[in-house]
């Protein structure tokens, strides 16, 4: 009897759901645990510190930058920061090739730029900075000028 078929029987026997039956699942599924490692992110967002100040304006910088200086291709660990006054505090925009999956160059585009630094902006009120498969992104507003 399959392992499936042994958990369905007894919950159906202690009355708590009607049983059903369930598939095993198609070998090419199961996915090994270690395949996944290597695309897990890994987000931080700054609990301490400015919170952004004029967002409109933080956001425009990020196309700004990722129409301009942070497009391109990067060396693997290769990082670029920018800092911005943006109302009354400054803004250090940061792009990194630093994900554990990134390769030995790799190219920026501007939708792949700003999906990643709008989602720190986003999601974190202080900045944050979170790394994928490739890329490390981090946004961190500051007082005062750059």
């Amino acid at each position: 009897m399959k392992c499936s078929t042994i958990i369905l029987f007894a919950v159906n026997a202690l009355g708590l759901v009607s049983a059903a039956a369930v598939a095993d699942p198609e070998p090419a599924s199961i996915v090994n645990p270690d395949d996944l490692v290597n695309n897990l992110e890994t987000r931080r967002c700054f609990l301490s510190g400015e919170k952004f100040d004029d967002m409109p304006k933080t956001y425009q910088k990020v196309r700004d930058l990722c129409a301009g200086p942070f497009k391109g291709t990067y060396k693997k660990n290769e990082v670029r920061t920018y800092c911005r006054a943006v109302g009354r505090i400054s803004v250090k925009y940061t792009i990194g090739l630093q994900g554990h999956n990134a390769g030995s160059t790799r190219n920026m585009d501007f939708n792949e730029c700003v999906n990643g630094l709008d989602k720190e902006i986003k999601n974190c009120a202080k900045g944050g900075d979170t790394t994928y498969g490739n890329w490390r992104y981090r946004v961190d507003p500051n007082s005062g000028s750059c």
